[in-house]
């Protein structure tokens, strides 16, 4: 509620005081205010306006600490079952970038905060799937608080690639975001190994030099798992497209970290599509979301189309285990048992010395 309030009277302040200000400093000033000079007028309306903005801004901190304070986590991920969800996976390393707020669109006279639904940028990108499935992820072993955006629950680091495989398994469509990392490298694999393609969707929210680290990190994880698990079904590496760094075409397209998207189709085919989104001179506060609504439903819209995919027990074997053997505890050899002090330790084969008297004789 603290938040909430900081964030309606910055706005407040910035909009609704800005514009009293410009009518009694500038438009209709009257006698106390006219001997005030001009350059003090104006830098007294700049105050109040920038002091609105910085609550405004700072409002958003609170007001994400305290949505990461009420988030549901997941219990156990056994609730999914039989329930439509969409799998985001990531490696950890991206939360940082994903927590941020998303970049404001470009138009500096008709710009709003609150033409872009979600106070993060995952928060905003899982908005967009929602109408497709209830989106869930494995959270970061070990963080304070849930963040914003996908619904969270919590594996332990030790034998978390069986429960992801079944995730992946049951997921009605899994969404990756691709970066180097042994595990987002390994779920890709895995994806390959047990999914069909026209189910998978890689975002790419990360430069070239990460995204090619993490297409030559596939064809290495891929090679190596092809060899050590022979018994399984492996669908052919498909070739990563290219993804090189792309200048914006015009002032009026918006700079989203989410810089493309690559689908497969059934043939695992990749397809890359550039995510732009070019904003309209004039717009209104809803015109930011049915431009991104439009261009996601265009490269996704087709999982609304899906069947209702739920993996049977025993239809995919699971990955191989990684067999970790314990060390055997060590021996303790036994001590021996030392007398306590002013005892004295009888053996049980010894036996007691002979008391020895002495006889006098007959005087």
């Amino acid at each position: 509620m603290t938040g909430r309030t900081l964030r309606f009277l910055g706005y407040a302040l910035a909009t609704g005081c800005g514009s009293l200000l410009l009518k009694h400093f500038v438009i209709a000033p009257g006698p106390p205010v006219g001997h005030i000079p001009w350059v003090l007028r104006l830098l007294i309306m700049l105050g109040i306006l920038e002091g609105g903005w910085l609550v405004f801004r700072a409002s958003r901190r609170v007001v994400v600490r305290g949505r990461r304070h009420r988030v549901r986590v997941l219990t156990g991920f056994e609730e999914l079952r039989g329930e439509r969800y969409i799998l985001y996976l990531r490696p950890f390393a991206l939360d940082i970038r994903m927590s941020l707020p998303p970049p404001e669109a470009p138009g500096w006279w008709m710009r709003s905060p609150y033409e872009l639904p979600g106070l993060t940028m995952e928060d905003f990108l899982v908005r967009q799937f929602t109408r497709h499935g209830r989106v869930v992820a494995v959270g970061e072993p070990g963080e304070e608080l849930p963040l914003l955006g996908a619904q969270r629950g919590y594996l332990p680091l030790e034998g978390w690639e069986r429960t992801v495989s079944e995730l992946i398994q049951g997921a009605h469509s899994v969404l990756m975001s691709v970066a180097p990392g042994p595990g987002t490298v390994w779920e890709f694999t895995e994806a390959l190994r047990t999914m069909p393609p026209e189910r998978l969707v890689l975002m790419v929210c990360c430069g070239p030099e990460e995204y090619d680290a993490f297409r030559s990190a596939v064809v290495e994880k891929y090679a190596v798992r092809k060899s050590e698990e022979p018994g399984s079904t492996w669908a052919p590496l498909p070739r990563l497209p290219d993804c090189p760094a792309r200048p914006p075409a015009s002032k009026r397209e918006w700079q989203s970290p989410l810089r493309a998207f690559v689908t497969f189709d059934q043939q695992w085919q990749p397809s890359l599509h550039w995510f732009v989104v070019t904003v309209p001179r004039i717009r209104h506060v809803w015109t930011m979301r049915r431009l991104v609504r439009e261009r996601i439903d265009a490269l996704v819209g087709a999982w609304a189309a899906l069947p209702q995919r739920q993996a049977s027990p025993g239809t995919i074997p699971p990955p191989a285990p990684v067999v970790t053997t314990p060390p055997p505890p060590p021996v303790l050899s036994p001590l021996p048992q030392q007398p306590l002090l002013g005892s004295t330790v009888v053996g049980l084969n010894v036996r007691p010395p002979e008391r020895r008297t002495r006889r006098r004789g007959r005087q």
